[in-house]
C-alpha cells in the first residue's frame, strides 16, 4: 500500500504528547498540513494523490474535527489532513475552538514543511479562506495553492477567468508568484504535476 494512516489527535493534550522536537508518534519525516474549507475536497484530494482510500470522506461536510496523520511512502513524508473551517452550521464557538487547535498544531510541529491551502476552483477563495490565509502568513509558513475540482470548470475559457480572478485576489493579500496547482481527485488532472512538486 502507497499510504497507510498513522494517528488522529483530537485535543490540546493529543498534540502536546504527540511531538518532541522533528518528531511525531516516534516519526520523523517531513509534514505536509491540508487546510482547506469543509467542503473543499481535502480527503479526496489525498486519496487520490497517494493512490490509496487511507482518508474517510463524508457526505456531511465539516465532519472532521481532529488532526489525522497518514504516511506517504512514495514521498517518504506525513501528509497532516486539518480540520476543515468555515461549514455554515458551526458555531462561532467551533470557529473559535478551530482557531486555537489550529494554532496548537502550527506551534508544536517542528517538522512542517509545507502548507497545502486548497481553494474551491469554481470560486476561487472566500473571505474564509482568506482569513485562513493571513493566519497562516502571520504564522510565517510556507504555502502552495491548490485549486481542487477543476473538472467542474466548463471550458478553458472559464479557466483562464478564474485563474486570473484568483492570482488578483491573492495578490492583493500580498501573495505574488506564488505556486498554484489546478486539479481534480475525480479526473486526476494535475495529480502527477503535484506529486511530483511535494517529492512523491
Amino acid at each position: 500500500m502507497s499510504a497507510e494512516f498513522l494517528i488522529t489527535l483530537g485535543s490540546k493534550t493529543d498534540i502536546e504528547g504527540a511531538f518532541t522536537g522533528l518528531y511525531v508518534g516516534g516519526r520523523n519525516e517531513p509534514r505536509i498540513a491540508m487546510i482547506g474549507r469543509s467542503n473543499v475536497g481535502k480527503s479526496s484530494l489525498i486519496n487520490a494523490l497517494v493512490g490509496a482510500r487511507v482518508a474517510r470522506i463524508s457526505k456531511q461536510p465539516g465532519k472532521t474535527r481532529s488532526l489525522h496523520l497518514y504516511y506517504w511512502k512514495e514521498a517518504s513524508k506525513i501528509i497532516v489532513d486539518l480540520p476543515g473551517y468555515g461549514f455554515a452550521k458551526v458555531a462561532k464557538t467551533e470557529q473559535a475552538r478551530w482557531s486555537e487547535f489550529i494554532g496548537l498544531y502550527l506551534k508544536a510541529d517542528k517538522g512542517l514543511e509545507l502548507a497545502l491551502m486548497l481553494l474551491d476552483a469554481r470560486h476561487g477563495p472566500t473571505a474564509l479562506d482568506e482569513e485562513a490565509i493571513r493566519f497562516l502568513s502571520f504564522k510565517g509558513i510556507p504555502v502552495i495553492f491548490i485549486l481542487t475540482k477543476v473538472d467542474a470548470l466548463k471550458n478553458q475559457s472559464e479557466r483562464v477567468k478564474r485563474g486570473r480572478e484568483v492570482e488578483a485576489r491573492l495578490a492583493e493579500l500580498g501573495l505574488k508568484d506564488v505556486s498554484q496547482f489546478w486539479v481534480s481527485a475525480q479526473s486526476k488532472e494535475g495529480l502527477k504535476d503535484l506529486a511530483r512538486a511535494l517529492g512523491g
